[in-house]
């Protein structure tokens, strides 16, 4: 069982994707901007986190790089031997070549355009979480 954090500016679409992943046995919490996604972040132990590009108060860029910062101080505070790292996907209703490189090169895992087909999308996250 993972622990998944979802925060998408679409609030039923991101209750729905929660729906099926703790249908499917996951635990799940869905948060509303990107202040309670920071928030959860640094006090909560995730596997996996699908953010949006487009949230209130901090984007999903934002929060990556956030993210990406207080990880490598982590790594430094425990002398090189780096926790188990969260897998941080986006997620964006549009197709953006220059934030899809920017999500990667600040650590995330995929960058999805939505809408697709939920279950195919839940399965590539959950695919290239275990990778």
């Amino acid at each position: 069982m993972s622990k998944i954090l979802i925060g998408l500016r679409n609030r039923v679409y991101a209750d729905y994707i929660g729906y099926c992943l703790r249908m499917q046995g996951q635990e799940v919490e869905v948060v509303d901007d990107g202040i309670d996604i920071i928030h959860l972040l640094f006090t909560r132990n995730w596997n996996i986190a699908i953010i949006g590009i487009h949230l209130g108060y901090y984007n999903g860029l934002e929060i990556l790089q956030k993210y990406r910062r207080h990880y490598h101080e982590m790594v430094k505070d425990t002398n090189g031997e780096a926790p188990a790292k969260l897998k941080i996907f986006i997620a964006s209703s549009v197709y953006d070549k220059l934030s899809i490189q920017q999500a990667r090169s600040l650590g995330a895992k995929d960058y999805f355009v939505m809408p697709q087909d939920t279950d195919e999308f839940l399965n590539q996250v959950l695919k290239k979480s275990s990778l």
